[in-house]
């Protein structure tokens, strides 16, 4: 049974075609000469830039992913094919997690009932983990998001930009428009901030703790929803 699939449909612009946090206007337009020596992404085309980015991203042992969008807010730690963390939608909580090729989810009965889970299921185990396929989960993984950062459709602009963020080097990748995409331009190339402007899939996310040790475990008394008839 596809217990979750409707909950990622209704967030799919803030887990994933949207990137950040903090709008671009926080970004200085200086580029510095002080300081690290830059990762070369100043020389790169936009395109090349984004597919640097994505990488980085796919292979960063974690990172902690914070997005808002028009649907909810994902706030979510991944590595690999791991991950924990909640999604909102519309005011309701949704606890996440996956490892070892299985979902996990908890929420409450309105959380249940907005996802579309049968009725036994609303009644019986609102509140309690339920396991489900990880084939039900979309776009929560950072081979996914990342998978995000290359099929964003539109025209870009002919070059990237050096800036600051937060005092360290980025470089911009800007979209006709108006969305962004910022990028480290020193050490690996990760993906910091993208603020896409239109559409069905405008909103924004933050990328941050790139590497931090994460130890993800299942939820020991989860219940498993297929083997209870749903």
């Amino acid at each position: 049974m596809n217990l979750i699939r409707r909950a990622f449909a209704l967030t799919a612009a803030t887990t994933m075609a949207a990137l950040v946090t903090v709008a671009a206007s926080a970004c200085g337009a200086a580029t510095t000469t002080t300081g690290p020596a830059t990762n070369g992404l100043e020389k790169k085309s936009p395109a090349d830039v984004l597919q640097a980015a994505a990488a980085a991203l796919q292979a960063a042992k974690s990172v902690h992913v914070v997005g808002t969008g028009r649907s909810g807010h994902l706030d979510a730690h991944m590595q690999h094919d791991s991950a924990t963390g909640t999604i909102t939608v519309h005011g309701h909580q949704l606890r996440i997690t996956m490892v070892g090729g299985a979902g996990y989810l908890n929420t409450d009965r309105a959380g249940l009932m907005i996802i579309g889970a049968p009725l036994p299921v609303q009644r019986h185990y609102a509140g309690r983990w339920l396991k489900v396929p990880a084939s039900d989960f979309t776009g929560f993984t950072a081979a996914e998001v990342a998978s995000q950062l290359t099929t964003y459709y539109g025209p870009l602009e002919p070059k990237v930009q050096q800036a600051t963020l937060n005092g360290k080097k980025v470089v911009v990748v800007s979209w006709r428009n108006g969305s962004t995409l910022h990028a480290a331009n020193t050490g690996p190339p990760y993906p910091i901030r993208a603020d896409f402007k239109k559409g069905p899939n405008a909103g924004l996310i933050e990328f941050s703790e790139y590497g931090a040790p994460l130890h993800i475990t299942a939820p020991s008394d989860a219940i498993d929803v297929s083997k209870a008839g749903y």
